[in-house]
């Protein structure tokens, strides 16, 4: 087995990398305004919450300054496009529904005006 460093180990067969659980890491992309789209290797058992800790980067280097702003400018406008959507799905929903009252009430109309012309003309 090589060793890397005291926090990360790379299995001599398979070239990945190996938490301190002696897991695969997973890799992992930072949303976060210092790293944008920076991947990482981490404990595939973290998001659990029982895992290692392990962390490594992936990435040689990071990005420069306008990377990472372009990465970021892009990132907030599809979480802005993505609440957009979520509500337009809401009012469609809604929209649905009152356009499904509407249509058995127009039934409802119809059948009292069909019911009123028998009394009168049948």
């Amino acid at each position: 087995m090589e060793l890397g460093s005291s926090s990360s180990r790379k299995s001599r067969n398979s070239g990945h990398k190996l938490c301190l659980c002696g897991l695969k890491a997973s890799i992992n992309q930072a949303w976060t305004d210092k790293n944008p789209a920076r991947r990482f290797y981490g404990c595939p058992r973290f998001k659990f919450g029982n895992g290692c800790k392990y962390f490594s980067w992936f990435d040689e280097e990071e990005g420069t300054e306008w990377q990472k702003k372009a990465l970021i400018e892009a990132r907030d406008e599809i979480r802005k496009k993505d609440r957009i959507i979520e509500q337009l799905k809401v009012t469609i929903a809604e929209m649905r529904s009152d356009l499904e009252k509407k249509q058995m009430e127009t039934v409802k109309d119809e059948d009292e005006i069909v019911r009123q012309f028998e009394e009168c003309f049948v």
